[in-house]
């Protein structure tokens, strides 16, 4: 037995090696980097593992202009503006403008932002899941007659359409809607009417629908150059569309936030940027007022409209 034994570890002291040498391929194979020597295609899957779940955060500002085509590679018209549901904090339509389509003219026509879908890459075209006869056909609009889309006749037009359904309803009834190039721009004073910024973009999803401000913040809170990300439901939107909007959160808050630096927002869904927009959005998600004439500004005053 004992002999055995001793015949039976030299035998594995000698296949050892073997099977070493034999398995290194294998572990080489399963643990190499992900590049592929194809720069193009490295690139593009970078960007594909960058696309967080729920799809790619886009910044208003540039998908405003976009080429639209669908998934056949035709071209769909391009992007003119996004319409905002600011009480719901979402992006509820594209306008789109057809002008790769014949026997339309000069027409424009709002879409359910959730039909679109970024490309793989940031530069690619949106791209749309309809036929350009099925768009040919959808309720449109001359450009200088553009309709409120916080009335229903047109939206409800629309949604019917769209979604095939008489009772279909995109956006809840009664909410508040408003085009991105308006709000992009626009001043933001606290309550005793000191500036507090300007919305410097908007930044939405149509995987998710979300979609929230990026304000530039004031040089008198904030020295340097610093972009916070805030909730709509941080801004009071006045009916009148000449006035600046108003904090609903504390001034300090503005102030103290960590933001991030112009330089910092080139991708807003990098890891680190996106868990700390995140971070951000709720903690002034949880600090908006439930009456906002009693934000806290240091010195109250009853305007607080316009400067």
């Amino acid at each position: 037995m004992h002999a055995t034994s001793i015949k039976t570890q030299l035998l594995a002291m000698m296949l050892a090696p073997l099977l070493i040498a034999a398995a290194v391929p294998v572990l080489a194979q399963g643990q190499q980097s992900p590049q592929s020597g194809n720069s193009a295609r490295d690139a593009q899957n970078a960007v594909r593992m960058n696309v967080p779940a729920g799809g790619r955060d886009m910044r208003a500002s540039e998908v405003i202009g976009k080429q639209v085509k669908n998934p056949q590679g035709e071209n769909l018209g391009d992007i003119e503006d996004l319409v905002i549901d600011i009480d719901n904090q979402r992006v509820s339509y594209v306008v789109l403008s057809f002008g790769g389509i014949a026997n339309i003219g000069d027409k424009q026509f709002a879409l359910p932002a959730g039909r679109l879908q970024p490309g793989e890459r940031e530069r690619d075209p949106l791209v749309l899941n309809a036929s350009k006869e099925e768009l040919e056909k959808a309720p449109g609009f001359s450009p200088d007659k553009r309709p409120n889309f916080s009335e229903e006749t047109y939206r409800g037009a629309v949604d019917r359409y769209f979604f095939k359904e008489e009772t279909a309803r995109h956006t809840p009834s009664g909410a508040r809607l408003i085009s991105a190039e308006q709000l992009i721009g626009k001043d933001v004073n606290d309550r005793a009417a000191h500036s507090a910024g300007e919305i410097e973009d908007l930044v939405v999803n149509f995987g998710t629908g979300r979609a929230y401000a990026v304000l530039e913040v004031d040089k008198a809170l904030s020295p340097k150059d610093k972009l916070v990300a805030l909730p709509l439901k941080a801004f009071s939107f006045p009916q009148r569309p000449d006035l600046d909007l108003l904090l609903n959160v504390d001034r300090p808050l503005i102030e103290n936030a960590r933001g991030l630096g112009k330089d910092e927002w080139a991708d807003v869904n990098a890891a680190a940027a996106r868990r700390q927009i995140d971070s951000e959005l709720a903690r002034f998600q949880g600090q908006v007022k439930s009456n906002p004439g009693a934000t806290q500004t240091g010195r109250e005053s009853s305007s607080g409209a316009s400067r």
